[in-house]
């Protein structure tokens, strides 16, 4: 049986949409798990921001100690 144009075009669209369907789940499970990384990173990055200002801070109460 020979398939023609349309059937080909039908059969594409048929299989794009099981792909799409069966695919979807695994994108909202990274884009979820993406997510979660970059809190955590930007998490990292605040505590890093708030270390290197803590240490500044420190080393300025430091030279103010030295010269009153």
């Amino acid at each position: 049986m020979a398939f023609t144009e349309d059937d080909v075009k039908a059969l594409r669209l048929l299989l794009r949409e099981e792909l799409q369907a069966e695919v979807r789940p695994f994108r909202n499970e990274v884009g979820k798990r993406f997510d979660e990384v970059a809190t955590q990173m930007d998490g990292l990055y605040q505590r890093d921001e708030k270390q290197e200002y803590l240490s500044i801070r420190e080393q300025i109460r430091r030279l103010e100690a030295r010269f009153p």
